[in-house]
């Protein structure tokens, strides 16, 4: 169901899907690309408490996104420490209505463009990849924690880009806060805080450089 708003449905919440997961050969390397929020899991079997992540017919869970922590995920954390993650569905699961506004994230109902199923966020298909090269959408309200050991033997599917990021963190805050914030302003908190994190993990984007770097060569 649509949720009304004062939004428009000229307001993207999403970038294009070629913009969403950075290049295969750097996900598939940690030391070049951390694991981050929005990234994209294969499902572990269980999560920490050992109940099985399946669906309500037994079927494995079709991928997991990393939901907290907010940002990288500690490359020196212990494999017992719980990650939480939110659920990955395919998105060829719902009827054709119920996609179109999925991917939109809009929605008009009677004469009023609303907020479409607050509780997803779009994820583009993984393009070439063996398994999950198909549409998906992550389901808020669908969460659980998992060791952090076994998300990682599950094995990443796809890392989220940066701008990507702000498009699901955005899309978070009307969820969690149902605050309809402009994608320009999402990005400019995140400017502000990656900029002044000296020890934010590269890559950075490039719309966010060191603000300390900037500063010693402006006083150099």
């Amino acid at each position: 169901m649509a949720e009304e708003t004062q939004g428009s449905a000229s307001d993207a919440w999403y970038p294009a899907p070629a913009g969403y997961w950075v290049p295969a050969e750097e996900a598939d390397r940690p030391d070049v690309w951390p694991h981050r929020f929005g990234d994209l899991f294969r499902a572990p079997p269980s999560d920490a408490n050992g109940t099985p992540l399946t669906t309500s017919d037994g079927r494995p869970w079709d991928a997991v996104m990393v939901y907290s922590p907010s940002c990288e995920v500690i490359s020196k954390a212990k494999q017992s420490d719980s990650v939480e993650v939110v659920r990955v569905v395919r998105l060829d699961t719902q009827d054709p209505k119920a996609a179109a506004a999925i991917i939109g994230g809009w929605q008009e109902r009677q004469g009023r463009i609303g907020v479409a199923y607050a509780h997803t966020v779009f994820l583009a298909a993984v393009a070439g990849h063996p398994t999950h090269d198909y549409p998906m959408f992550a389901h808020l309200k669908s969460t659980v924690r998992v060791a952090l050991g076994d998300l990682r033997a599950a094995g990443r599917i796809a890392a989220l880009t940066h701008d990507a990021r702000i498009a699901v963190i955005r899309r978070d805050l009307y969820y969690r806060y149902r605050w309809l914030v402009p994608i320009e302003e999402v990005k400019a908190a995140e400017i502000d805080r990656i900029s002044n994190d000296p020890h934010f993990t590269p890559p950075r984007p490039g719309w966010a450089p060191d603000a300390s770097e900037e500063n010693a060569e402006t006083h150099g």
